[in-house]
């Protein structure tokens, strides 16, 4: 099976980088946050390395995987073939290989009496990856934050040419970096099977 989620270089952040992901959870909507150029660079470089290690996991590790929980898992009298229920499931798991861990195979085998549904199968892998896309998350919102120092914007008819220009380029970095992640869904994971 796969090995756990490398995230070790994503989750091994400092301390100021961890005390600001902490203080963006605890403080109030429109709380003046800043980040600094230590703490952005230390931030994209953690979410590179989840986004890495978010990306979908061969097919064939799926389908061990998902053969190998039909092993431990009854199957209800009658039912359909289960190598080809096992090959279509496979065809549509989506989720990184730390998902298809023995760990995480384990624990479905102990929640799962009978074959699970693709349904089942999906709520247990995305539960597996919830704490790295929540990480994601929280890094992606990090560095949107404004850098430190930054004198904080007024409304657009108060803004001088160059505040306007500065904006419209952020927000043109910020569309092309996230624009496939809109066709995935929600970042939190949650809403429907697809959002992985």
């Amino acid at each position: 099976m796969a090995q756990d989620l490398d995230l070790s270089r994503a989750t091994d952040l400092s301390f100021s980088l961890s005390a600001l992901l902490a203080r963006m959870q605890t403080e109030q909507p429109g709380a003046p946050l800043a980040i600094s150029s230590t703490q952005k660079v230390e931030a994209e470089r953690a979410l590179a390395a989840i986004e890495a290690a978010l990306q979908p996991a061969p097919q064939a590790l799926a389908l061990r995987w998902i053969t190998a929980l039909g092993t431990l898992t009854a199957t209800k009298p009658g039912e359909a073939d289960g190598d080809a229920k096992a090959r279509a499931y496979a065809a549509m798991l989506e989720y990184p290989a730390s998902a298809f861990s023995r760990a995480s195979l384990d624990a479905a085998a102990r929640k799962f009496r009978w074959f699970p549904s693709y349904a089942e199968v999906c709520e247990h892998l995305e539960a597996e990856v919830a704490a790295a896309k929540a990480q994601r998350h929280q890094l992606r919102r990090a560095i949107a934050l404004p850098a430190e120092g930054s004198k904080p914007v007024g409304k657009w008819s108060t803004m001088t040419d160059e505040q306007k220009a500065e904006f419209e380029a952020t927000m043109a970095k910020f569309r092309s970096r996230f624009a496939s992640d809109a066709s995935r869904g929600p970042a939190d994971g949650s809403g429907s099977a697809e959002a992985r």
